[in-house]
């Protein structure tokens, strides 16, 4: 599909552009809405889900409410999400799941798809040896969408990191201050 593969080269070098401004960039926290951030990024991916025919869920109950910079954390979860659905093959599920944990506000991104051996999960988030790998539908990204995700996560006090299996999926996990908690 042209259309899709120019959405995606777009993406990617919107990606490449954000990593090179990301330095001077702070976050401005508020109280967020995660329920409703999570579904506005639902409805933005599902057209792409839907043809590869996974099905997104979310599980984020209303009312799940973190503190941190809104814009930074809907750019998180768009990625993963984006992630996700790239590494699900067709008829899979992926799940956004909150919990909270330890005073913070633990949120997954949970598929059913490819899964990410050991030895890669390291390499993930590190600047120094950031990778690329392509898609169930061979679909291509730079590896920087993640380090983003890692930056504005720690700009928001949090922290990300993957859980995975081969073949069975992965979850990918970050953490928010619980606006509770915050002291003022």
């Amino acid at each position: 599909n042209k259309e899709l593969s120019y959405v995606l080269e777009l993406l990617e070098n919107l990606l490449k552009w954000a990593q090179a401004q990301m330095e001077g960039i702070e976050p401005y926290p508020e109280e967020i809405d995660v329920y409703a951030l999570v579904k506005m990024n639902v409805g933005l991916l599902k057209p792409i889900a839907d043809k590869k025919q996974i099905t997104l869920f979310n599980q984020v109950a209303q009312g799940t409410i973190a503190w941190g910079d809104a814009e930074m954390i809907k750019l998180v979860i768009r990625n993963l999400l984006s992630n996700a659905i790239k590494f699900t093959k067709a008829t899979g599920e992926i799940k956004v799941q909150s919990q909270y944990k330890d005073k913070q506000l633990e949120i997954a991104i949970v598929d059913n798809g490819v899964g990410i051996s050991e030895d890669k999960q390291v390499q993930l988030f590190n600047t120094d040896t950031h990778f690329s790998t392509r898609g169930t539908n061979r679909e291509k990204g730079t590896g920087l969408g993640l380090l983003i995700c890692k930056e504005f996560i720690e700009k928001n006090n949090g922290k990300i990191w993957v859980e995975s299996e081969l073949k069975k999926g992965s979850a990918s996990k970050f953490t928010l201050q619980n606006k509770e908690e915050i002291v003022n």
